[in-house]
């Protein structure tokens, strides 16, 4: 698999593209008297993939579901586009495509029926935006599953199905939560070249995992995010370079041991 960040200069890739798609300032989040964010600040630039990491109960979540519109920030602000996540929320829906890490069908629907389901929801030319997605119908080895309740998928399969519901109505951001649990190795490289290609062809990526190689292997910006606070956000190359080029792994547990110990 040949990816952006190891076949071409990514630094002069980078200044192309400068424009921030998703942007952050002082957010936080509460729910009732616990903090789940607080005052968080960073921004995706347009066009790039940016890895997501933190440990479990960090916050990641509810920063997705804020990036969503599902949740209102308690302070702060959180544009999409240009839009305000919350108050434009209906706008925001449209412009991205989100990946859970548990995807949930209707029970009664198959996976060819969830996905024409889906694109009248965005209206969209349902003869059209399946053809538009059959070529990853293909390579996910998918085709032959399609009629078949999507219910009754194998974790895998949801995860599968649950892209190609996220790529469909042909996104600007994509946000993938965990995208690669429960794939195999084989499928796993199959969603990276697929979301590669949407990168090369301008959509932004915001992922969250907690495998460290697919991050650096992928990713060209990272944000790392401990006890509701973001520690660390950028370039992941200017990252390691601040801490002599140590692993991204070693960066991550020198920054969320550092602040718990603080």
């Amino acid at each position: 698999m040949q990816l952006l960040r190891n076949d071409e200069d990514l630094s002069g890739h980078l200044r192309t593209m400068s424009r921030d798609l998703v942007r952050i300032d002082g957010a936080s989040k509460a729910f009732g008297q616990k903090i789940a964010l607080k005052e968080i600040s960073f921004t995706v630039p347009a066009g790039q993939i940016c890895g997501l990491l933190g440990p479990n109960g960090a916050g990641k979540t509810t920063l997705f579901r804020l990036l969503m519109g599902i949740l209102k920030p308690t302070s702060g602000k959180i544009t999409i586009d240009g839009l305000d996540s919350f108050e434009d929320r209906v706008e925001v829906k449209r412009l991205i495509g989100f990946l859970p890490d548990e995807p949930i069908f209707y029970s009664y629907l198959s996976g060819r029926e969830t996905l024409h389901l889906s694109a009248a929801m965005h209206g969209l030319n349902v003869k059209a935006a399946m053809a538009r997605i059959a070529p990853d119908i293909a390579r996910l080895r998918l085709a032959d599953d399609l009629d078949n309740f999507a219910e009754d998928y194998s974790r895998g399969m949801k995860k599968k199905l649950g892209l190609l519901l996220a790529l469909l109505h042909g996104p600007k951001l994509l946000v993938l939560d965990e995208p690669t649990n429960g794939l195999d190795v084989e499928s796993t490289n199959l969603f990276y070249e697929i979301i590669d290609e949407q990168v090369r062809a301008g959509t932004t990526v915001l992922f969250s995992t907690h495998l460290m190689d697919h991050v650096a292997r992928l990713c060209s910006h990272v944000v790392i995010i401990n006890a509701g606070s973001v520690v660390a956000s950028g370039l992941l190359e200017d990252l390691q370079h601040r801490y002599r080029g140590a692993s991204l792994e070693d960066v991550f547990l020198k920054l969320t041991q550092h602040q718990a110990r603080s």
